[in-house]
């Protein structure tokens, strides 16, 4: 992409996740209900789901640490859950951590260059779902930001003429700082809610969802316009939620509010690769531990995702409990101490307030944050 200086501030503080012919969800993208005929990216599946990740350069950042996508983090909380996947596309980019890093991510792209290719592509690689997140290169002057919404109306009218059977989740785009440019952004992302929602009216399984407000502070920024994989992961629990309908919350490890640490030298450590910008790590001591305290509003299994970093070159653990418990072993690959991974352990909590304690295993592993959710069955 081209130069553009980003704002700070939410972009869209009520702005929703509409309906779709087969989706309902929430404003901020931090829940989603499940569709009628099933999540767009259910766990049982006899083949993959094949999702064509859609869009310019923050679709296929790089290969390094430094400049992320949500196609990464993405990936891996859908193997987490065990969900069948196969990303698609003319392109491969991406981190260690996104082991398939197929897409159709192209740096400097407008809406006219995808609508240009997209028929193509879509016979080519067949897919089932795509996640389009694209108009940024579109509004750098009044004249192309207004007729951009017209032009993303076609885009999904043309993917989904071509391919009638797919399931098409398209979001609003980072907000940019320079006062032309912000206010072009936020008049376009306000009219995808009602593109969205024309093509689900003509019968067409089309879902807005907005997957970017929470991307906002500076230290989540590698450049102007494009986030670190620490501010693009929460771009991807909102693409997460949308394509699967599970609800998340996210807990990061070194807000206090959240979780408290033991055991010198255990220490908040400022990391931009991190959600929230900082993780937990030097959890080096046998009595070392991070403990999360937080509250569920029924009892049950819940699944706990965990977002790490492990860059000892081999699989190293914590010893993990519910409200002080039995502890198990949860084991973490090693992909580098600046490109965390994701695991999961589904642990059973109780209606109320519960903790869930992760204490040094073998070797040593840093803690960034937990997503949480009942355990998905869909």
């Amino acid at each position: 992409m081209r130069a553009i200086t980003r704002a700070l501030p939410a972009l869209l503080g009520t702005a929703a996740l509409i309906g779709s012919a087969v989706t309902a969800a929430t404003v901020t993208g931090a829940t989603t209900a499940p569709a009628a005929d099933g999540p767009a990216v259910p766990i049982e599946r006899a083949t993959p789901t094949k999702i064509m990740p859609l869009g310019d350069s923050n679709t296929a950042a790089s290969t390094g640490a430094r400049e992320g996508s949500y196609r990464a983090d993405l990936w891996q909380l859908l193997k987490a859950d065990g969900r069948p996947v196969d990303f698609v596309g003319s392109m491969v980019s991406g981190p260690t951590t996104l082991m398939d890093p197929d897409n159709e991510g192209h740096g400097g792209w407008t809406i006219t260059g995808i609508q240009d290719n997209i028929v193509g592509w879509l016979n080519t690689y067949q897919p089932d779902v795509i996640t389009l997140q694209i108009g940024t290169n579109d509004m750098y002057d009044d004249a192309s930001a207004g007729t951009a919404p017209g032009r993303l109306s076609t885009l999904l009218d043309t993917i989904t003429n071509t391919r009638p059977g797919v399931k098409v989740f398209v979001t609003t785009i980072p907000q940019l700082a320079n006062a032309d440019h912000y206010s072009r952004v936020a008049a376009f992302n306000a009219t995808i809610p009602g593109i969205a929602a024309a093509k689900v009216a003509a019968g067409k399984s089309v879902t807005a969802l907005d997957a970017n407000t929470p991307i906002v502070q500076p230290y989540e920024f590698v450049d102007m316009w494009h986030p670190y994989y620490g501010g693009a992961s929460k771009a991807a629990i909102r693409w997460y939620n949308a394509l699967t309908g599970v609800q998340t919350t996210r807990l990061e490890a070194e807000q206090s509010a959240n979780a408290s640490i033991s055991g010198a030298p255990t220490r908040r450590v400022p990391n931009v690769t991190n959600s929230g910008g900082a993780k937990i790590g030097y959890i080096d001591a046998e009595t070392s531990f991070v403990k999360f305290n937080f509250e569920v509003g029924a009892a049950g299994n819940y699944r706990i995702r965990v977002r790490y970093a492990n860059g000892m070159g081999t699989n190293c653990s914590h010893k993990v409990s519910a409200n002080d418990g039995p502890q198990t072993v949860l084991v973490y690959p090693s992909y580098g101490w600046e490109l965390p991974g994701t695991v999961k352990i589904d642990l059973p909590l109780n209606a109320g307030k519960n903790t869930i304690t992760f204490a040094k295993g073998e070797c040593y592993t840093e803690l960034d944050a937990i997503d949480f959710s009942l355990v998905p069955t869909a």
